[in-house]
């Protein structure tokens, strides 16, 4: 073993995963002749310093941090109901939203819906599929059969859906094709998560990501409002360790 690629850090670096990790990676630096050099990769990181610390541990060893970033031109908006947010969302709010998602689905060739939670996933796939019909939309989260999910994802790489509503299930590392949309139900709760997902879309050289962030309550517009504001002003130094 010579070398270790961390790649997508910023999944790791804020939760007990990355602490079994680097505590993984360190028994085998014991295990080796010669301690495998570290590499670590991610596209929505900020500040580097702090990725650079969390890759190298305690050890004293040097790291080289190679910046070759750039601020991609992005579309992001929210997108408010006419009805007011509350706690707790009305029938006739969700209706908005559905009116508005099939609205956004028919303007585009491909749209991947993100939501926070498995059962939200299943509510918003059948709600869009009364509308665009059966075959246009479905759901991908952890709790459905290997079989679905791998259906569900090679007919969006084939443009055979419309729409694709899913949780973090799909987020990281999987191809999934072009993509034109993404939509956000809920805060994200995380810039970086955020990014990601929208980084979905426009996937090419020459396109530009597009993003719809929908809050699902008063708590959440305020979230929004302030996570954009920080994408556009680049302040992004709670990505590392939201």
């Amino acid at each position: 073993m010579r070398t270790v690629i961390v790649d997508e850090i910023h999944a790791l670096a804020g939760n007990k995963r990355g602490a079994h990790l680097m505590l993984s990676l360190s028994r085998l630096d014991a295990l080796c002749e010669q301690a495998p050099v570290r590499i670590s990769l991610s596209a929505t990181q900020k500040p580097l310093s702090n990725i650079a610390h969390f890759l190298t541990g305690s050890a004293d060893k040097p790291c080289s941090i190679i910046d070759t970033g750039h601020v991609r031109q992005r579309d992001l908006l929210i997108e408010v109901t006419g009805s007011p947010l509350e706690a707790v969302m009305a029938n006739e709010v969700w209706t908005e939203i559905y009116d508005r998602l099939e609205q956004l689905i028919k303007g585009h060739r491909t749209t991947l819906i993100f939501v926070n939670t498995r059962r939200l996933a299943e509510r918003a796939a059948k709600a869009l599929a009364d509308r665009l019909g059966e075959s246009a939309v479905t759901a991908h989260h952890g709790s459905l059969a290997k079989e679905h999910r791998l259906s569900a994802e090679n007919r969006l790489k084939q443009g055979q859906l419309k729409a694709l509503v899913a949780t973090a299930s799909l987020e990281l590392g999987i191809d999934i094709g072009d993509v034109d949309l993404v939509c956000q139900l809920g805060s994200p709760h995380s810039i970086a998560a955020f990014l990601q997902r929208v980084g979905r879309s426009g996937h090419r050289l020459s396109a530009i990501p597009k993003g719809r962030l929908f809050p699902l309550s008063r708590d959440d517009l305020l979230e929004c409002a302030a996570l954009l504001c920080a994408i556009k002003q680049d302040q992004l130094d709670a990505i590392a360790f939201p």
